[in-house]
């Protein structure tokens, strides 16, 4: 119970701060239940990220519940999924109710306290990179992984450097998938040449049903008991809500950003208005830690259950069922990767991914880093705090992220000296 309450608390801290995305919370996630928890050891954290990322849905949500999976069993597995989405999808459901008769305020201080929130995210990220070529150091090929993660960099996130300086060039960019796509056909063609020396790695695992089937099956009981409220308030209506918002999670391949484009296709303006979609729910979506996915669905749920209810409790009711579609079709399709993982593990192929998959998700997370930059630039832009000072606030407070880390400080104190002097500058400047 011990070692539960540790797990769960850790995923609630990683969920309320979990602002960029899930790309971005996987150094904080491993900085958690690895290096300071030590939940789980950095060979079972690294096969959660790459069952996650080979399959849709909310990224963070899936190592949540493959990191509780390992740390507390079947309680665990569930229970990580569903409390590190909470925090984001619980925000926005409360902020979307009382929207209309919010102070502009409250959204300008989330906007400032954004700001540490970013420094101190892209100090993790930094030391993920770091950590990931320091693995390497013995290798020969070092020079060479360096160059893949400027290459993933500016293939994925070049435009974004443009932006934040405001060079008006448009260049090409790839996105996350094709970049993941283009990761595992290389892995196919260098795993099928490559000769292994040790005759046991080609033995392939038995397969087990069982474990997958009750894996699976747990998600799925979740989303049916969590819909129930919905199903009885609004009926067919909720069924068929719940079989958009589980496509809509299967289909979320490349990110957040990628996700919202999914969603415009499939709920608006049928489920909600595409005035509230961009103007209100993509704003709060965007300003608030989380799984965009989880954050959007629960999101689109409330104001539907509202609309065709005329209550807070339909509201509220379709809620829940589109946050359960989120958490349950996200962690469902994880698990499939993940048995297949299990079974697969010693094949050539799987071997190769696993060396080189850290090193791309390296390079994206400079892609991450800079999105994060010219997202705190642009909820931040005003005549009080233009766009060099929202870069050199972020800069200077990254840098004392950075010392602050090499001195180790723990997470918690960093984030309370980010949010504090980013709240103090930009309210002093903003005066």
């Amino acid at each position: 119970m011990s070692k539960m309450r540790s797990f769960l608390f850790s995923m609630l801290k990683v969920g309320v701060i979990g602002f960029g995305g899930g790309n971005a919370l996987i150094p904080v996630l491993e900085q958690e239940v690895v290096k300071e928890k030590n939940l789980v050891q950095k060979e079972e954290f690294d096969k959660d990220i790459i069952a996650a990322t080979l399959t849709p849905g909310a990224l963070p949500v899936e190592l949540a519940s493959g990191v509780g999976l390992q740390a507390c069993g079947i309680r665990g597995m569930v229970a990580g999924g569903v409390v590190m989405a909470l925090p984001g999808a619980l925000f926005t459901v409360l902020l979307m109710s009382i929207l209309g008769i919010l102070d502009s305020g409250i959204m300008e201080q989330i906007q400032y306290a954004s700001i540490g929130v970013t420094a101190f995210i892209m100090c993790l990220l930094t030391e993920y990179i770091l950590d990931t070529v320091r693995s390497y150091q013995k290798s020969r090929f070092r020079v060479f992984l360096w160059c893949i993660i400027a290459g993933v960099f500016l293939a994925t996130g070049g435009r974004n450097l443009l932006k934040i300086f405001h060079v008006g060039v448009s260049i090409p960019q790839m996105s996350t998938i094709q970049i993941l796509l283009l990761t595992l056909a290389g892995s196919i063609v260098v795993g099928t040449f490559r000769k292994s020396g040790d005759k046991k790695e080609k033995k392939i695992q038995r397969i087990g049903l069982k474990p997958l089937f009750k894996r699976t099956g747990i998600w799925l009981v979740l989303l049916l008991l969590l819909s129930v409220p919905a199903y009885f308030l609004v009926s067919g209506k909720a069924i068929v809500f719940d079989m958009h918002g589980l496509a809509s999670s299967l289909l979320s391949f490349g990110g957040g950003d990628a996700y919202l484009t999914i969603a415009d296709g499939l709920f608006v303006p049928d489920y909600i208005g595409t005035n509230e979609f961009y103007n209100h729910l993509v704003l709060v979506v965007n300003v608030l830690p989380g799984s965009i996915l989880c954050k959007t669905l629960s999101g689109i749920g409330y104001v539907y259950g509202v609309s065709i209810t005329g209550s807070v409790a339909g509201g509220i009711s379709l809620a829940v069922a589109g946050f359960a579609c989120s958490v349950s079709a996200s962690c469902g399709i994880f698990y499939i990767i993940y048995h297949l993982y299990d079974w697969l593990e010693c094949v050539d192929v799987f071997v190769v991914i696993k060396k080189t998959i850290r090193v791309v998700v390296s390079g994206l997370l400079l892609t991450v880093m800079t999105g994060l930059i010219q997202s705190g630039i642009a909820m931040n832009a005003n005549p009080e705090l233009p766009w060099f000072t929202v870069l050199l606030l972020i800069g200077i407070l990254y840098v004392i992220n950075l010392i602050l880390y090499h001195r180790k400080t723990k997470n918690l104190p960093r984030i309370i000296v980010s949010l504090v002097l980013s709240l103090l500058v930009c309210n002093i400047m903003g005066i």
